[in-house]
């Protein structure tokens, strides 16, 4: 049974290009879905029923309605979910059983404030089962994951940490050497990779294929390119 992941980033809460964007996601006709700067105000009651409608159970932390957070629906089912850590907060990692699969949606504070959070998925993702880390990271290395002119990152060394923990960056294991981004900076227009899928080994020995999809941001719709997983 093959398994399409997609996440994408819709920009304060969608609030501009609300039905744009959902129906951007339904279009990647995935079996899970990660929306991460979701807000759990009005628009986004409108966003999730859209997806609850096209046959998705939902899942999100309940937080501040101002705040951005992560959003989980799956064609599958959620058996149940949960925020990652009691220590930090829930709006930047939550996590999801579906089927036989466990997922944590990321969205990454800025700055330094997201270290504590690399640390807590580097030191306890994989000890807890936690399958798929996937969302939007804001952090990459300072080589190949950041146009050379553009702003140095704050905890350049974070991916690769996890990637030692017993994670799989997915995108960059099929595509090595290549420079691709998922957000430019305003101004300057200097590219970043912030948008990750990591997986555990079992699960990456299943990804068939991983790529960016760049329409959502070049139309305009947020200001993030989507990234989408096969799983065979």
């Amino acid at each position: 049974m093959t398994t399409t992941i997609a996440t994408l980033n819709i920009r304060h809460g969608g609030r501009k290009s609300t039905d744009a964007l959902a129906s951007r996601m339904l279009g990647y006709d995935a079996d899970v879905l990660v929306v991460t700067e979701f807000r759990a105000n009005e628009v986004g009651s409108r966003f999730r029923t859209r997806l609850e409608g096209a046959g998705y159970t939902t899942s999100h932390p309940d937080v501040d309605s101002k705040l951005n957070t992560v959003l989980i629906a799956s064609r599958r089912g959620i058996d149940r979910s949960w925020p990652f850590s009691d220590q930090l907060d829930a709006n930047h990692l939550w996590c999801a059983q579906i089927a036989d699969m466990t997922v944590c949606a990321v969205y990454m504070p800025q700055r330094t404030a997201k270290l504590p959070y690399w640390e807590a998925l580097i030191a306890h993702a994989r000890r807890e089962g936690i399958e798929l880390l996937v969302g939007d990271f804001n952090t990459g290395n300072n080589d190949l994951d950041k146009d050379p002119k553009g702003a140095k990152f704050i905890g350049p060394e974070m991916p690769s940490r996890l990637a030692a923990s017993g994670y799989t960056d997915i995108w960059r294991s099929l595509h090595p050497h290549t420079r691709e981004y998922s957000w430019y900076s305003r101004p300057g227009n200097n590219g970043f990779r912030l948008d990750y899928m990591f997986a555990s080994l079992e699960v990456a020995n299943r990804v068939t294929s991983c790529e960016f999809d760049h329409v959502p941001r070049q139309a305009g719709e947020t200001d993030h390119s989507g990234l989408i997983a096969l799983l065979g």
